[in-house]
């Protein structure tokens, strides 16, 4: 039939061929008109068919005329005109013989059809058009030479003006009109399959995203919609893995990503990017971010059209979000960031972050800060939400988010203001959860793999030195991989328009959660007064999940290290608003983990090139034009001591992850006039309180501070020790030469990670000290006060000694550098602070009093030290100090030689020393020093004895036996003058 038709010739030069066109028909207007007047006595109804279909029964044809003749029909139903009964089968036996594409074939007859008059005189022949279209595609093996499912696609993916979408909401009509026939959802099966394969197969630069455009102008139907959504929800009985959702055809709209979808495996992308030079990974990410947001931005559209489709399809759209979000809440697990492979059975992370950018476009009506509406928007997302369970009609569409935990526990949590829940609340929460599963969780692989990826470098180093060549190859391929992995999650998180909608998203939720916990409208949070009550809450706060809270953190922190131009770009207010109300509250924020790692927060916020001298920065008036700024220096003092209070601690070496950011949002802070005098005022504040039953804020924090240095410094030169002597070994041969094997990996393992507890401490114990010598430029009192003197005089001379004395050759290691050991700042820095509280005699009397570590020659080796560091103008200044302590020495030595012989019952039984203000403790009954038990019960309150609970208020003064010491003492001296007066 191919071979005589004059019909398919029209296909072969203009339409066969034409690949992703569509193909067309050049029909002339004198054409039709030869037909006409050829045909002028038949009836209107076979000219229609005609011209429509481009088939006749006529024998009678003029040359190069474009009617296919129908020969075999026309002689066996001995006609020469159409009837109904005769379209049809002649639509059908051509249709059949078709080797090119049926379906543009009867796309094109839909659209010759639409040019007529009177098409309700003729609605058999749209009937016929439809009915062939209809079995076509519900019974493809009758059209073998078809591949007719691939064509529907390929015609919806490349709509003509209007058209297309009227023949696809036609056929659709067709299928509902028809009694006894397929349902849409079974007709469109076999469609909804061939798309499902096409954009899972999608790459993200290579080849098309036709079926993208295909399903964004299905989902503008709303029986179409329905029949997506319909097909995509899982059976919740049999699915138990939430890699299961990747299968569905909504599922692999998100598919397309540059990151692997297997954990560990290679990507397409940054291949070997230690052999490419820097400008070719930036010409790759913004490849990618043009691509990402192109596909996204349609993605964005279906799922918009299905939302706006019916309630019926939302509702049905809310529930395969809530199965997704569920299916894979594994990746939001802590464990799950430490061991990807325990991700297999979730969707990949590509998924979840494509999914995370589609839900962040759909919430910009109450996001946006360009529309005045916003926050009215915002305000009527209800907060009990997340306390509700997933059951018909309530609005919930999210198993198990009622068992979160929360920003505060409560009992009997308050219960929603109306149901069901508005599509915007349940927006909101959803966005939070797949930013949780998605962003953030990306965003701690990245931090993971930046740890292994130092261990690595630090390995191929060594290898390299070593002459190990395979091994040095081996390790290079492996932080090849590591490091394209990383590029790839970078390039994702930072796609432009998605991180400016996740700052728009992040900036919303900050004033929501802030006039939630204050009971104020969204936009007047940062100017409430309320917020410096840290006593004012809301039990709303007990349905609100940590995540939405940690969502927040995370993001500051993440834009500060990758993009800080997009915190640059806009008013930080509600950030640091944020930072404030829930920080430094235990009654907002329970967690204490979570308050403290807000200091990372607060620290995002401050300015990058904080070190640099440059003009003041929007970030830096942010600190001091904030209405509340005044309050940040003690919320971060307060979360600073907190952590380690009775019921509200943290693991102890846990604690000091935390202090790091802690450190370097004081720094900043100390450098502006306004903040160091909060930190002054504060301290003026302990000053006048420092045996108060409730230890004020400064000296808690005082007391902790020396409470790490010490631990931190001895630590570090502990492990110092342990290095040389194993560093040692290797050199001198008795580390046993094996090869390698079990033995061999567990020493190096050892020696690995003493190395990291080296670091760690070192690091740490150098801003431990570094803050103690900032603070003590101005700030002296609370430190030789009698409750903190000895302790901060003695811990001075013990660690300046270690490092100026003769055990200082025990940490003269290989490469200071490699394990953060900086001796020459510690010797600075403690010598500084032996300078700037000099000016006390207590302190330096303090100094000359410690018999552990002190001695005359101390400073003197100090002063070595110095001179060979560079250090020589403080030599001057440590001299004077020398001088005072020896000074002080001298006479302290008689008054202790005058009262050694105190009785027993005078002496303090922890400190050994003479109790010059005793009290009692109400539980145990012993008496101990007054300066004793305040300074324990500042880490511990508890009495020592027996571990009750104990506090400054509940201690009873022994003023009879205060009095016995001090008559005891005046006696001792009294005597000691009368001897002196005697003549030699």
């Amino acid at each position: 039939m191919t071979d005589s038709n004059p019909f398919l010739a029209l296909f072969g030069h203009e339409t066969a061929n034409v690949g992703n066109a569509h193909p067309s028909i050049g029909l002339t207007q004198d054409g039709f008109q030869e037909q006409d007047t050829d045909n002028g006595d038949h009836s209107s109804f076979d000219k229609c068919a005609e011209n429509i279909f481009m088939l006749t029964l006529k024998p009678n044809r003029k040359k190069n005329c474009p009617l296919y003749y129908m020969q075999d029909l026309a002689g066996a139903l001995k006609i020469d005109c159409f009837d109904q009964t005769a379209l049809d089968q002649a639509v059908l036996e051509y249709a059949v013989g078709l080797e090119d594409s049926l379906v543009n074939y009867l796309f094109q007859c839909f659209e010759r059809f639409l040019s007529i008059n009177s098409k309700s005189q003729f609605s058999g022949v749209h009937r016929t058009i439809f009915v062939n279209l209809d079995l076509a595609l519900s019974q493809p093996e009758l059209f073998p030479k078809q591949n007719l499912h691939e064509d529907f696609l390929q015609l919806l993916a490349f709509p003509v003006e209007e058209t297309t979408s009227k023949f696809l909401e036609a056929f659709i009509q067709h299928i509902l009109e028809q009694e006894n026939s397929s349902s849409v959802a079974e007709v469109f099966e076999p469609i909804f399959l061939c798309l499902k394969t096409k954009l899972a197969n999608m790459h993200l630069l290579v080849g098309n995203q036709n079926g993208l455009d295909a399903m964004l102008l299905m989902s503008k139907n709303p029986a179409l919609a329905k029949a997506i959504v319909l097909s995509s929800l899982l059976n919740e009985s049999s699915v138990k893995v939430g890699r299961q959702c990747e299968e569905t055809l909504l599922g692999s709209l998100f598919l397309c990503s540059c990151i692997p979808r297997v954990p560990g495996t290679t990507s397409d992308f940054f291949d070997r990017p230690s052999r490419s030079p820097p400008s070719v990974h930036v010409t790759t990410e913004g490849n990618i971010w043009a691509a990402s947001e192109r596909i996204m931005e349609k993605t964005y559209k279906i799922f918009y059209n299905l939302f706006k489709s019916s309630p019926e399809v939302q509702d049905l759209t809310r529930k395969w979000l809530g199965q997704v979000l569920a299916l894979n809440k594994a990746r939001g697990q802590m464990w799950a960031q430490h061991d990807t492979t325990a991700l297999i059975d979730c969707v990949s992370d590509g998924f979840m972050t494509n999914l995370g950018a589609v839900l962040l476009q759909l919430c910009r009506p109450f996001c946006s800060q360009d529309d005045p509406k916003a926050y009215d928007r915002l305000s009527k997302i209800d907060a009990t939400f997340c306390a509700a369970k997933a059951t018909d009609g309530s609005g919930v569409h999210v198993a198990d988010l009622h068992k979160e935990t929360c920003l505060i526990t409560q009992e009997n949590r308050p219960t929603a203001r109306t149901l069901p829940y508005s599509f915007s609340t349940e927006l909101f929460f959803l966005t939070h959860r797949a930013l949780e599963l998605g962003a953030k969780a990306v965003h701690s692989q990245m931090l993971q793999m930046s740890q292994n990826f130092s261990r690595l470098q630090r390995a191929y180093q060594d290898a390299e030195q070593s002459g190990q060549t395979p091994v040095v190859q081996q390790i290079q391929e492996r932080m090849d991989v590591m490091m394209s992995s990383y590029l790839c999650f970078k390039a994702v998180l930072l796609v432009p328009e998605w991180l400016k909608l996740h700052f728009e998203f992040i900036l919303a939720t900050s004033k929501w959660l802030c006039a939630t916990a204050l009971g104020a409208h969204p936009s007047n949070v940062t100017s409430s007064d309320l917020s410096s009550n840290k006593e004012q809450t809301s039990e709303l706060l007990s349905c609100i999940p940590e995540f939405c809270l940690s969502n927040v953190m995370d993001f500051v922190v993440f834009s500060n290290r990758f993009s800080p131009s997009t915190l640059d770009r806009s008013k930080l207010d509600d950030l640091l608003t944020l930072v404030l109300v829930f920080m430094g509250s235990p009654n907002r924020l329970k967690n204490p983990h979570m308050r403290a790692a807000m200091a990372e927060m607060l620290d995002g916020l401050m300015p990058p090139d904080r070190g640099q001298a440059s003009p003041p920065s929007s970030r830096t008036k942010l600190f001091v034009e904030h209405p509340r700024s005044k309050d940040v220096v003690r919320t971060l003092l307060h979360v600073f001591a907190s952590i380690e209070m009775t019921g509200q601690g943290v693991a102890f070496e846990q604690k000091f992850n935390y202090r790091r950011p802690m450190y370097a949002a004081m720094k900043f802070l100390w450098s502006l006039k306004f903040h160091r005098r909060q930190f002054k005022l504060l301290a003026a504040e302990a000053e006048a309180n420092m045996e108060a039953a409730q230890p004020p804020l400064f000296l808690q924090f005082v007391n902790l501070l020396i409470n790490d240095a010490i631990y931190l410094l001895d630590e570090g030169l502990s492990y110092m020790a342990q290095l040389k002597e194993q560093q040692i070994q290797r050199n001198d041969g008795s580390w046993p030469n094996v090869p390698a094997g079990p033995q061999r990996h567990q020493r190096e393992a050892t020696y690995q990670h003493i190395t990291m507890l080296a670091r760690f401490h070192n690091l740490m114990g150098r801003e431990t000290i570094r803050i103690l010598d900032m603070m003590t430029t101005e700030v002296k009192g609370v430190f030789v006060h009698s409750t903190m003197v000895d302790r901060m005089a003695s811990m001075l001379n013990y660690f300046l000694l270690h490092l100026v004395g003769p055990k200082k050759r025990d940490f003269k290691v290989k490469d200071f550098g490699d394990y953060e050991f900086d001796p020459a700042e510690l010797v600075s820095c403690i010598c500084q602070i032996y300078c700037h509280l000099s000016d006390a005699d207590v302190f330096c009397t303090a100094v000359s009093q410690d018999g552990r570590s002190y001695s005359s020659q101390l400073f003197e080796l100090a002063e070595d030290v110095l001179s060979r560091i560079g250090r020589g103008a403080l030599i001057g200044d440590l001299r004077l100090v020398a001088e005072k302590v020896a000074k002080l020495a001298t006479a302290q030595a008689s008054d202790e030689d005058l009262i050694s012989a105190a009785p027993d019952e005078f002496l303090d039984p922890i400190m050994s020393s003479i109790m010059m203000n005793p009290v009692i403790l109400p539980s145990s009954r012993v008496t101990v020093d007054r300066s004793t038990i305040a300074r324990h019960l500042l880490s511990d309150q508890s009495d020592p004895f027996n571990r009750s609970p104990l506090t400054m208020e509940e201690i009873l003064p022994d003023d009879e036996l205060r009095k016995r010491i001090h008559q005891w003492i005046s006696e001792v001296k009294k005597k000691a003058v009368e001897r002196d007066d005697l003549p030699q």
